[in-house]
């Protein structure tokens, strides 16, 4: 498994390690998952991995956000449902959180 190109400290060196050979007896997910997850973790670690400003994050608008219920049907033709499957986006919010940010409906 390798670990982000960013430098680490000793100590964070060590973790990643202890991390590495922790993760490696994991048989429920692949090695590029494993990977992944190292890779993420060694970037955070490093101070690489880029932060969100929270501050600019506002609840989206009721333009933005479409009902399932007012959506088109789909087509029959597999290359239309692809790419309007590409284009999908499904955000699932646990009902403390959701609501904490101002949304309604089911969670």
């Amino acid at each position: 498994m390798a670990a982000a190109a960013a430098t680490l400290s000793p100590a964070d060196a060590e973790k990643i390690s202890s991390l590495k050979s922790a993760v490696a007896g994991l048989n429920q997910i692949s090695e590029d998952e494993k990977n992944g997850f190292i890779n993420l973790v060694s970037r955070y670690l490093s101070g690489e991995a880029q932060h969100v400003e929270w501050s600019k994050i506002q609840t989206p608008t009721d333009e933005v956000v479409v009902p399932y219920d007012t959506l088109a049907p789909t087509s029959d033709n597999p290359e239309e449902v692809k790419e309007l499957l590409d284009k999908l986006v499904v955000l699932k919010l646990n009902g403390g959180l959701g609501t904490t940010m101002g949304c309604t409906g089911p969670k």
